[in-house]
């Protein structure tokens, strides 16, 4: 039988790097099904566009490499990202690639009662700026207990 949580708390969000993070109420629900795949829905608010949802499947979410699926209303969609990355206890890493060289990341951070992703984008040498430098910057910050 598969353990279902739910969660609230808050989502904080930015588009570029020298923006502000917007917080605004957030929650969540985490389902870990008896084969170890974790399911994160979520709930979040864009501080220009309104409510926004999202869903994360981590597959077999055990030690070692994991694959995920992604699709966010706001940022994925209309079609699902996959990403691949590591698990080490409760802490996943997850990335992707888009637009051929620009890059995705998701933590998430599996606590006791709690749980946290962030979510960076990556800029590539090539889009990088004197306002926008190469490399991951957080775009959502989320924590829900």
């Amino acid at each position: 039988m598969a353990d279902v949580v739910t969660l609230t708390g808050s989502c904080s969000f930015r588009l570029m790097p020298d923006d502000p993070l917007a917080e605004a109420a957030s929650s969540a629900t985490l389902t870990t099904l008896p084969d170890g795949a974790v399911v994160l829905g979520y709930r979040w608010t864009h501080p220009a566009d309104g409510d926004q949802h999202g869903s994360l499947l981590v597959g077999r979410a055990e030690e070692g490499t994991v694959e995920a699926a992604w699709y966010d209303t706001w940022h994925q969609h209309p079609g699902l990202m996959t990403l691949t990355g590591r698990r080490e206890g409760g802490h996943l890493r997850l990335e992707a690639t888009y637009e051929q060289e620009w890059g995705w990341q998701v933590e998430l951070d599996l606590g006791e009662g709690s749980t946290a992703m962030t979510m960076r984008n990556v800029v590539p040498a090539s889009a990088a700026s004197k306002t926008t430098p190469a490399g991951p910057y957080d775009v959502m910050l989320a924590r829900w207990s």
